[in-house]
């Protein structure tokens, strides 16, 4: 409300009230007086309100993203290298603590079991051989050198002990099985698994090798989330630990998350100038996702100041203004004059700070803002008109209207339906059994390989089962004669520790040959033929007759995938839906999947699972449906449109006829009035309008009642009236 027009519009008022009264003319406002009547007053045209001292609720605004508590998130890491054989939990599934989810191939755990099993023996053989040069010195039987090369020797074998141990502590992250060799890879804690890297035959890095590791598992629990937020460095001082916090999303936009403030970073970002907060959130019906942009309100004490509502504050060239009350007139006029004031706070606020201009116990005007508002489009039709264009007139009603959310996607193969074949041993490929596209069976052989592995691995059993019978031969006839008094205990101890170490050598060369049952081998030829880990069809095959190929255990090199099998019935299509739209989506609602290589065909599936996690990239979120393919017809890595179906809902909707567009607006024709002649009036209102829905209705969203009679059909022919 500008200075001019208020003065224009009083003066219009109080010429008007002089005329009625027939009072003599009297002078007019000035340019910066503002005179309201009694009447005005009691119509409430005007309203006055006073400047006051008060507490004004201070809140700090900050931009952030949701994030797991840290605390309640484990990234499963495999410590060693090594295979993938079973996938024990899936995308989605509730896990407890200890909950087995992966289990691995590795020959570092043979290796580790065996070292440490020969640490133990050399340690016994040291010990015992120190404290019998401790009686021999003792006894001046023998030399202090001698009892120094047996501590020295003691150190040692305790030493390689301590590291032995350490190495096979690494495997207490899973449960070994040291008859087949594999580690099974547990839950730390309670929660959900958030994502998952891992399929049959998948070659993993370990933890303590030296190379990348992969992460096989994400397990979270989100039923309490932080959000990290960044605060401007102006606000720092008032920032303090235990303050409450409101969080907003997107996908939320009604809806407001209480927390609390529980850590205020120390340092601020040299390059931002900002400091973090991170705000602990309650949320037990998972409605808020690690990496959701969030918007926060940090509460902090409220600062007492002058204050008026921001409503008597006037925008006027470039500057504010508001009208003061100066002492009531005789006839009930209350007179204003203009005064130029500064003020500050948030503009969205109600209140405004009053920093310069008026002063506490000062009354302001407000003027209230007058109801109405016309609309455009009126057109008159007569009956003829009406019946020769088809024209027809319904009234506007909530009805149930189907809905559902399209999203991009790409076809996958079931993770735990899917091999990856590579070989264990390095060698050459000498036959090729298996060819792309080739249905197979679980154990059907895929191709041969001539390797020195095979034989060595035997050799390397058949000399550690010599080995140990030689040593239980030897720890035996010790025993005799230690027993016969006819050989020193020193001999006994000795042919016991070698006895040891030759079984921890027995073992580790059996559980070497017990990684190759994977296939089969013929140790006079020494070729291996690796088989089918499952039922499918060979996806791709990366090997060729001649092909050298790097074994998984060796070490050297980066062993090729020579085989890809997939199971092709049922599929996974994996479709990316938007932050905003996670709250309609739902596991076991219905779900449509469209093709180009197919255009009139449907594939119905099912959502099975949702993400917990966005991605912090697109903000996108993770939806994966199952869908039968008994045919074939859909291929993984097809492009297709998923079409989710959600809940049905009451809501005010027309056909689809009815809506027109014009230029930038969307309108309904609304019926106005029916004249005594038969002719209908009808009015142009713009509407705000929803997605078309499958069955021809479309919600109207803003713009209309329920009373209102609006045209249903022939909606085109008034456009061209207008």
């Amino acid at each position: 409300m500008s200075p001019r027009r208020i003065a224009a519009l009083l003066a219009v008022a109080l010429a008007a009230t002089t005329a009625c009264r027939k009072r003599p003319p009297e002078r007019q406002p000035d340019e910066d007086e503002l005179w309201v009547t009694a009447e005005q007053l009691d119509r409430r045209d005007f309203e006055i309100v006073a400047v006051s001292d008060q507490d004004l609720p201070q809140v700090i605004a900050a931009a952030g993203r949701v994030a797991f508590d840290d605390l309640r998130v484990q990234h499963v890491l495999s410590p060693v290298a090594g295979r993938v054989t079973r996938v024990l939990a899936a995308p989605g599934e509730r896990v407890r603590p200890g909950a087995p989810l992966v289990t691995m191939a590795s020959p570092e755990i043979g290796q580790g079991v065996s070292d440490l099993v020969k640490a133990e023996a050399d340690v016994a053989q040291a010990e015992a051989d120190l404290t019998r040069q401790r009686r021999l010195t003792a006894a001046d039987a023998a030399s202090q050198r001698d009892l120094e090369a047996a501590e020295d020797a003691q150190r040692k074998a305790g030493a390689e002990l301590d590291r032995a141990r350490q190495k096979v502590a690494l495997f207490r992250s899973g449960t070994v099985d040291r008859v087949t060799q594999e580690l099974t890879l547990r839950s730390a804690i309670e929660g959900t698994v958030v994502a998952r890297n891992a399929s049959p035959g998948t070659e993993v890095q370990g933890a303590s090798s030296g190379g990348t590791p992969n992460e096989l598992f994400t397990v979270g629990d989100i039923d309490e989330v932080w959000v990290l937020a960044d605060f401007a460095e102006a606000d720092a001082s008032r920032v303090r630990v235990g303050a409450r916090a409101q969080v907003r999303v997107a996908a939320w936009p009604g809806r407001i998350f209480e927390g609390t403030v529980g850590w205020v970073a120390a340092t601020l970002d040299p390059a931002l100038r900002t400091g973090r907060v991170r705000v602990s959130v309650a949320n037990r019906d998972h409605a808020l996702r690690p990496e959701m942009l969030a918007q926060v309100a940090i509460d902090v004490p409220p600062r007492r100041a002058l204050a008026v509502d921001r409503r008597a504050i006037v925008p006027f060239e470039g500057a504010t203004f508001a009208y003061a009350a100066e002492a009531p007139w005789k006839d009930g006029r209350q007179p204003f004059r203009r005064r130029r004031v500064r003020v500050g706070g948030d503009p969205g606020a109600q209140l405004a700070v009053v920093e310069e201009g008026l002063a506490s116990g000062d009354s302001v005007a407000v003027e209230r803002p007058k109801a109405g508002g016309t609309e455009d489009g009126l057109l008159r039709i007569t009956a003829k008109q009406l019946e020769r264009a088809g024209i027809r007139v319904a009234k506007v009603a909530e009805q149930q209207v189907e809905d559902s959310l399209a999203a991009g996607a790409r076809i996958a193969f079931d993770d735990v339906r899917v091999g990856h074949v590579f070989s264990p041993v390095t060698g050459r490929v000498t036959k090729l059994l298996a060819a792309p596209g080739e249905r197979v069976a679980k154990g059907a052989p895929l191709v041969t390989i001539v390797s020195p592995d095979v034989g060595a691995a035997f050799s390397d059993a058949l000399k550690a089962e010599a080995d140990q019978v030689a040593a239980a031969h030897e720890a035996n006839r010790q025993r005799e004669l230690f027993a016969a008094h006819a050989g020193s205990r020193r001999d006994l101890e000795a042919a016991e520790a070698a006895l040891r170490k030759a079984d921890a050598e027995l073992e580790r060369a059996r559980q070497k040959t017990r990684l190759l049952s994977a296939g089969s081998f013929d140790r006079v030829t020494q070729q291996y033929t690796l088989r089918s880990p499952l039922d499918g069809v060979v996806v791709a095959r990366g090997a060729s007759p001649g092909l050298e190929v790097q074994g998984q255990w060796n070490g050297a090199g980066t062993p090729v995938e020579l085989f890809t099998i997939g199971a092709q019935d049922p599929l996974w299509i994996v479709g990316d839906v938007f932050e905003m739209d996670l709250p309609h989506v739902r596991p076991g609602q219905a779900a449509e999947v469209h093709v180009p290589a197919f255009p009139g065909r449907t594939f119905r599936g099912r959502v099975e699972w949702v993400s917990d996690v966005i991605d912090p990239a697109t903000h996108m979120a993770k939806v994966r449906c199952t869908v039968p393919n008994p045919d074939g017809a859909l291929r993984p890595e097809m492009a297709p449109v998923l079409q989710i179906a959600l809940p049905a809902h009451r809501h005010l909707a027309v056909p689809r006829d009815a809506v027109v567009r014009l230029g930038e607006d969307t309108v309904l024709f609304v019926l106005a009035e029916k004249t005594a002649s038969g002719d209908l009036l009808f009015r142009r209102r713009p509407v705000v309008v929803g997605d078309d829905r499958p069955n021809g209705l479309v919600p109207i969203l803003e713009g209309i009642a329920p009373s209102d009679q609006v045209v249903v059909s022939g909606a085109i022919f008034l456009v061209g009236l207008l």
